[in-house]
C-alpha cells in the first residue's frame, strides 16, 4: 500500500558535515575536475517515465537497473598534505544540497597503475551512487553499503563526456577491480569490517530484461526499491536534468516532494484572568499547505495535506520542526494528498533535499499518476525493445513462443484479487 512501506534508507551520512567555508575550496576542486563554470551540485537528475518513452527504449539502447530506495550522494576520493613528502587519502560525500561530509576512515583504493606500490592510492575520483542499508538473513543489524551506478571522474580524468558503457568500464577497471584486489589481501576480513561502508557496483541489465527484473531481481533485493532506472548507453553524463535517464515507478509509488506550511492554530481562552485569546498548539492547525517551487525561492500553494487526528498526534510526538520541511506525499484514488510513511508511521521527510519539487517536475509526476505506465505495459513492450536492440547489433531475433506476457498478466490479476477484484 502506498504510504506504508518500510524505509530502508540510512538515517544519515556516516561522517561529519564540513562548514561552508571549508567546503568552498573542495567545490572549486570538483568544478575544475569536471570542467564546470559553477559550483552547484553536479549530479544528474532523471525525468519521470511517460508513455512516449516506450518508443525511446526502442530508438536507442538503454541500460536498466533497479531504483534503490536510499540516499543518493556523490563519493569524492581526494588527497591532502600529510605534512611531509607524502600525501594521504581523504574521502568526502556530497549530498543533493551540495553539502560536503568528511568520511572516516578514508578509502585508500590502490591506484590502478600502481597496484603493488605502497602508498599509491586512487584520488581525484567522483562516483555517483546510493547509500543504503542492506538487510541480510540472520543478521540483527543492517549493513551500510554504497551502490555505484555512474562515474564522473577517475584518477583526475573527467569522463562525463564519455558514453555510459565507457564510464562503467572505467568504474570496473580503475575502481572496483583494485578495490576488490585490496580486500583479498586483508587476512580474515569480514563484511562488518568494511567501515564506514562497503563499495558495490550496481548491476545493470539490458532494457528488455524486464521479466527477469520483475520475477527474479526485485523480489530478492536486500534493500528497499521503488522502481526502475533506464539510462541511455550512448549519451554523456549531464549535469542537472538528463532527459536520457528515465525514472519509472509503479503507479502507487509516484510521489511528490512538497514544502509543508502549517496554517493557523485555533485560538482558545487560557482562563488566566488576562484578556485575549492564545493559539492552542495542541490542536490541529488549518490548513496543512503543500507548496511547490516555481522559480528560485518562489514557493506557491499547490494542494492541502490530509491529516487525521491520530496522524496529528504522531506529528506532535516527534517534537521536531514541521513547518518548512520537505515532505514526500502521494495522491490517493479519492484525490487526497497523504504523506508517505516510514515503518513507524512517521512522515518520509526529505531533509536530504534543499528544495521541494519544481512545478515542471510536479506536472510530470501528475501525468504519470493520471496516465500511468504499469508493469504490464512495460512487459507488453519487452519484445519490441529486444527486437529493436537485436536489429541495431545485427543479431537474429527469435520471438518467444508464449508471447512473453503470461507472468505479467498473472501478477496483474493476483494483485487485483488482493485489492478486492479487478477495476
Amino acid at each position: 500500500m502506498p504510504g506504508t512501506t518500510v524505509s530502508h534508507a540510512p538515517p544519515q551520512i556516516p561522517g561529519f558535515l564540513i562548514s561552508s567555508y571549508d567546503a568552498q575550496p573542495l567545490k572549486e576542486v570538483v568544478a575544475t575536475l569536471l570542467e564546470r563554470d559553477n559550483l552547484r551540485f553536479p549530479g544528474a537528475q532523471p525525468v519521470s517515465f511517460a508513455r512516449e518513452h516506450m518508443a525511446e527504449l526502442q530508438r536507442q539502447e538503454y541500460f536498466m537497473c533497479e531504483k534503490t530506495d536510499g540516499l543518493r550522494c556523490l563519493l569524492f576520493l581526494h588527497w591532502q598534505d600529510a605534512g611531509g613528502p607524502e600525501c594521504e587519502p581523504v574521502t568526502f560525500m556530497i549530498d543533493r544540497k551540495n553539502n560536503y561530509y568528511n568520511i572516516t576512515p578514508p578509502f585508500a583504493i590502490p591506484h590502478y597503475m600502481h597496484l603493488n606500490e605502497q602508498g599509491r592510492f586512487l584520488f581525484d575520483t567522483i562516483l555517483d551512487g546510493e547509500l543504503v542499508h542492506d538487510h541480510y538473513p540472520g543478521e540483527p543489524a543492517p549493513r551500510l553499503n554504497y551502490y555505484i551506478f555512474d562515474t564522473l571522474a577517475v584518477g583526475g580524468q573527467n569522463v562525463t563526456s564519455k558514453t555510459l558503457d565507457k564510464r562503467l568500464g572505467r568504474l570496473q577497471e580503475w575502481v572496483m577491480k583494485p578495490y576488490h584486489e585490496m580486500l583479498k589481501k586483508i587476512p580474515n576480513i569480514k563484511p562488518d569490517d568494511l567501515k564506514p561502508f562497503a563499495l558495490k557496483d550496481k548491476k545493470t541489465y539490458p532494457a528488455y530484461s524486464l521479466q527477469e527484473m520483475f520475477n527474479n531481481v526485485l523480489p530478492t533485493l536486500k534493500h528497499g526499491n521503488d522502481g526502475l532506472i533506464f539510462t541511455c548507453k550512448s549519451t554523456r553524463y549531464e549535469f542537472g536534468t538528463d532527459r536520457h535517464i528515465l525514472k519509472w515507478k509503479p503507479p502507487q509509488e509516484n510521489t511528490i516532494d512538497f514544502k509543508l506550511r502549517l496554517g493557523d492554530f485555533p485560538l482558545i481562552d487560557p482562563a488566566d484572568g488576562e484578556e485575549g485569546l492564545i493559539p492552542d498548539y495542541d490542536a490541529m492547525p488549518a490548513p496543512f499547505q503543500l507548496l511547490v517551487l516555481h522559480n528560485q525561492n518562489n514557493y506557491q500553494p499547490f494542494a492541502t495535506l490530509s491529516v487525521t487526528p491520530s496522524e496529528w498526534d504522531k506529528l506532535k510526538s516527534l517534537n521536531q520542526r514541521l513547518d518548512g520541511r520537505i515532505i514526500e506525499c502521494f495522491r490517493t484514488p479519492a484525490g487526497q494528498w497523504k504523506y508517505k510513511s516510514e515503518g513507524d508511521g512517521t512522515p518520509r521527510w526529505r531533509d536530504d533535499k534543499k528544495d521541494a519539487n519544481h512545478i515542471s517536475t510536479v506536472n510530470s509526476v501528475l501525468e504519470s499518476i493520471e496516465n500511468p505506465v504499469t508493469e504490464l505495459d512495460l512487459l507488453e513492450n519487452q519484445e519490441n525493445i529486444k527486437k529493436a536492440d537485436y536489429g541495431r547489433k545485427g543479431k537474429q531475433y527469435h520471438p518467444p513462443q508464449d508471447g512473453g506476457e503470461r507472468d505479467a498478466k498473472k501478477r496483474k490479476f493476483s494483485q487485483a484479487e488482493l485489492n478486492g477484484g479487478p477495476h
